[in-house]
C-alpha cells in the first residue's frame, strides 16, 4: 500500500470473514453506519472461497485464526481492509459448558458429513431430557485484523470483543426465525426465544450484536485516532 495515503479519502472495505449467510444478514447493517469510508462486504459479494478450519479450543483463538486467514488471502487485492470475523458458543451450565466451541459441530454425524441446524437442536434436547436445570449462555467473540490510512503511513490492528447473553434452554422448538439454536434458546427477561424475534428486535440485545456493537465502538475510537471519519449515529435499525 502508499504509506503516505491521504486519511479522509481512501475507501476502507470490512470484510465479514463467514460463508454463513445468516450471519451475514444479522452483522452486515450493525457495521453500515461505522464510516462513510467504510463499505462492507462479505466472502461471497468478492468471489472469495475460502474455507478456515476451526482448530482452536476457544472462540478467540478459533475468531482470530479465521480473521487472520482473511485478511492474508485479501488485503492484497482490498488493499485498506478490516477482515472481521466471530465464533459463537451455545454453553449449557448442566453439560459442563458444552457444545461451546463445538456448537456448530455438536451432533455426532457420519464421517464427513456436517450436521445441519435441526442435527445439532435436536442432539441438544436429546441430550437435555430430563434435566430440571436449563441455564445457558450464548457467547460470542469477534476478531478483527485491519489496515487502515493514518497521517503516520498505514495502520496494522488487531482487536476482539465480546458479547454474551443468558437463557435458558426451552423443552421444545419454537419460533420460526432466526438460525442455529435460536427456536430452543429463550432470553432471560424476555420469555420469548431467539426464533421468535425479528431480526430488527434480535439485533438490539442478542449476544452477537452485542460484540458488534463493541468493536463498532472499537472501531470508531481507531478511526478517530487516525484522523478518519467516523459516524456518530449508532443506528442500527433493519435495512428495508
Amino acid at each position: 500500500m502508499n504509506t503516505m495515503a491521504t486519511p479522509g479519502t481512501e475507501k476502507i472495505t470490512i470484510v465479514l470473514a463467514t460463508g454463513n449467510p445468516d450471519k451475514v444478514r444479522e452483522m452486515r447493517p450493525l457495521l453500515e453506519h461505522v464510516s462513510p469510508l467504510v463499505e462492507v462486504a462479505c466472502l461471497r459479494d468478492l468471489g472469495a472461497e475460502i474455507e478456515v478450519e476451526e482448530t482452536e479450543k476457544t472462540l478467540e483463538g478459533n475468531a482470530l485464526l479465521k480473521a487472520r486467514a482473511i485478511f492474508r488471502h485479501l488485503s492484497g487485492r482490498l488493499g485498506y481492509m478490516i477482515a472481521l470475523a466471530d465464533d459463537t458458543g451455545l454453553e449449557v451450565a448442566a453439560l459442563d459448558g458444552a457444545p461451546g466451541v463445538y456448537s456448530a459441530r455438536f451432533a455426532p454425524m457420519p464421517d464427513g458429513m456436517a450436521p445441519a441446524y435441526e442435527d445439532n437442536v435436536r442432539y441438544l434436547l436429546e441430550r437435555m431430557q430430563g434435566i430440571t436445570d436449563r441455564a445457558a449462555s450464548f457467547r460470542t467473540v469477534i476478531a478483527m485484523k485491519g489496515r487502515i490510512p493514518s497521517r503516520n503511513g498505514d495502520f496494522s490492528f488487531e482487536r476482539t470483543s465480546e458479547g454474551s447473553v443468558k437463557g435458558t434452554i426451552d423443552l421444545e422448538r419454537k419460533g420460526t426465525e432466526g438460525f442455529g439454536y435460536d427456536p430452543v434458546f429463550v432470553v432471560d427477561g424476555r420469555g420469548r426465544t431467539y426464533a421468535e424475534m425479528g431480526i430488527a428486535e434480535k439485533n438490539t440485545l442478542s449476544h452477537r450484536a452485542l460484540a458488534v456493537k463493541q468493536a463498532v465502538a472499537d472501531l470508531k475510537i481507531i478511526f478517530q485516532t487516525h484522523d478518519l471519519p467516523a459516524k456518530l449515529s449508532t443506528d442500527t435499525h433493519e435495512p428495508r
